[in-house]
């Protein structure tokens, strides 16, 4: 059986205890959590690309802090509700490690997609085509430089890093960086775009991706570039890839009994 609830034990990993049976429990506001953090994280990311655009370093230096920086805070704000995932490939990883039900996973991608729409509509109210740097909302393109197969790799290599960071920092109950690994995970998202920004305009987070390509591709801005739908399958590829590898590194990595290790209390972000 299938339940819903505003709220539950976190330490459950959606189990709640019924007395008589085990009863799979959706947690709503959970999924309620990611809705508003995703539609957040789409307005900081892609409204700091459509205000400033990337064509120079500078400029994406800019926008590589703003989705760092808005993981970070968001991350912060919602991990005590949902977990902070606010990523697809995050979620993925988690539900394939064993961290979040498949149930919870599955309803929390949904409310991710719908944040991504509603982020990316809002921006449209902000920048309209005229004053919108990317034309696009800051949809996800492949630079012609680049062909697939090196940005496949790239997005592979960058969502890696995010969930491999998730793990060890957030999730592994012998980790020492306690309530600070909202830092690091805002960190790895930073360096992610510092390297990915001028390939792809860095996505390492499919539902991140998906908002900005439906809606820009709807708006349809004179000048916009036209590939936006068409490199849209790269961006789920790419990060899905990484964050399954992540999950598989974690089982290795996880401790087993008898290891010998010095254990520090820390906030599980699905705890």
């Amino acid at each position: 059986m299938v339940g819903f609830k505003w709220g539950v034990d976190r330490n459950a990993l959606g189990m709640a205890d019924t007395g008589e049976a085990r009863l799979r429990v959706i947690d709503v506001k959970a999924a309620a959590a990611e809705l508003i953090a995703m539609t957040l994280f789409v307005i900081i990311g892609c409204g700091s690309a459509c205000a400033n655009g990337a064509s120079n370093p500078s400029n994406r230096l800019q926008v590589a802090l703003a989705f760092g920086m808005g993981i970070l805070v968001l991350a912060y704000s919602v991990g005590h509700h949902s977990g902070g995932q606010i990523n697809c490939a995050v979620t993925l990883s988690l539900v394939l490690g064993g961290q979040v039900p498949w149930y919870q996973g599955l309803v929390n991608l949904i409310a991710q997609l719908i944040g991504s729409l509603l982020g990316a509509g809002l921006l449209c109210a902000v920048f309209p085509c005229e004053v919108d740097e990317t034309k696009t909302v800051g949809t996800n393109i492949i630079d012609t430089r680049w062909g697939v197969g090196n940005v496949l790799v790239g997005e592979f290599l960058g969502t890696f890093l995010l969930c491999f960071v998730v793990w060890e920092t957030a999730v592994s109950p012998v980790a020492s960086c306690g309530k600070n690994a909202c830092i690091a995970i805002g960190f790895a998202v930073f360096l992610a775009h510092v390297i990915l920004l001028p390939v792809d305009g860095c996505s390492i987070n499919p539902t991140r991706s998906f908002g900005p390509a439906i809606v820009g591709a709807i708006r349809n801005c004179e000048g916009m570039s036209t590939k936006g739908l068409e490199d849209l399958w790269v961006m789920w590829v790419g990060p899905l890839l990484g964050g399954t590898f992540a999950a598989a590194l974690h089982v290795a990595f996880k401790p087993r009994t008898g290891d010998t290790v010095t254990t520090t209390k820390v906030q599980n972000f699905e705890s």
